[in-house]
């Protein structure tokens, strides 16, 4: 608690600090700093909350792995490994503090080079911030809670969303298999490129032995198609992807567009659409969206700045970086 006062006089000072500011540069350093500082303290209150045991999924994801582990051992260090999605050294926040570091090894570049940069890093610190969210975080702990409870053949159930068949139903999904809320998350694996050109999922190696529990890998095409819902896919993915991680997902993108229209075959984004769950985790997101704080920056970015900056890879729907 004492830390956390410590910071938030801090980000006080900061802020009467911006009025003060003698040049442009200036005021990006500071509000900069301010945004570092913001960013810093949400993760160490997301850490003190998961060490104090304040996040409920948490609990549960521990207690899923637990159980599959009992019922299936050949998949314990499977089961073992998304578990550690519950602990604060675990691969979310070490992910989270590693985008960090990169964000902040950035500013100086970004200052000498102008407002799209700085706007760049910006966002990328607001994103993180939002990943840190105590509410959001126990949203994404939901994708490998799920994938536990489809691994236990119907003992435990799915937890903010719809049942395995109902979704599938529903948001006219393929059956890709156990694990199969992870795909496309680069948390876990990432997309590659075979001898034909095509691309298909590739498991990071703590996760790889879902790839014998699948009937052959997944391609990207198919699964743009056919994917189901999982809340990285369809609500986190802005928070919880940095800058590298969506140009790579962009370029994967574009290389089967590409590919499809050359073999006269229609393309739609695996992102294009929102696919169906449960009406609380609707409301859970606009709730989320309604929270974050809007920009304190004084002046929008000019039109051909904004327009170069939609297409950035650390577009952000929360902020736009003034100037003067």
């Amino acid at each position: 608690m004492e830390k956390t006062k410590q910071w938030l006089v801090l980000l006080l000072c900061l802020s009467a600090l911006l009025a003060g500011c003698s040049s442009e540069k200036d005021k990006w350093q500071k509000q900069l700093d301010v945004q570092v500082l913001s960013t810093e303290v949400a993760i160490d209150r997301l850490k003190q909350r998961i060490d104090t045991n304040h996040i409920s999924n948490t609990a549960l994801l521990k207690q899923y792995a637990n159980i599959v582990k009992r019922d299936r051992p050949e998949v314990a260090q499977l089961a073992d490994a998304l578990a550690e999605n519950a602990k604060t050294d675990g691969p979310i926040i070490s992910g989270l503090e590693a985008r960090l570091a990169d964000a902040k090894s950035d500013v100086p570049r970004a200052i000498s080079s102008g407002i799209e940069p700085v706007q760049n890093v910006y966002n990328e610190l607001s994103a993180i911030e939002t990943a840190a969210n105590p509410d959001t975080y126990g949203m994404i702990l939901t994708d490998p809670i799920n994938v536990l409870a489809d691994m236990s053949d119907g003992k435990l159930a799915r937890v903010a969303a719809m049942s395995r068949d109902a979704s599938a139903r529903i948001n006219d999904a393929d059956d890709f298999g156990p694990g199969s809320q992870l795909v496309g998350n680069p948390q876990y694996g990432s997309w590659q490129t075979n001898s034909s050109g095509g691309s298909f999922w590739h498991w990071y190696g703590q996760y790889a032995f879902f790839s014998t529990l699948f009937r052959s890998p997944i391609g990207y095409g198919g699964w743009s198609r056919h994917r189901d819902y999982s809340y990285y896919n369809d609500y986190g993915r802005s928070a919880y992807t940095s800058p590298a991680q969506r140009r790579s997902q962009n370029s994967v993108e574009r290389r089967t567009r590409d590919r499809f229209a050359r073999s006269g075959k229609s393309f739609n984004s695996p992102y294009s659409k929102t696919k169906h769950t449960t009406s609380q985790v609707a409301r859970s997101q606009s709730r989320l969206q309604s929270q974050r704080k809007p920009s304190s920056f004084s002046r929008p970015a000019s039109k051909s700045t904004t327009s170069s900056y939609r297409s950035s890879s650390y577009q952000s729907s929360r902020s736009s970086f003034g100037g003067k």
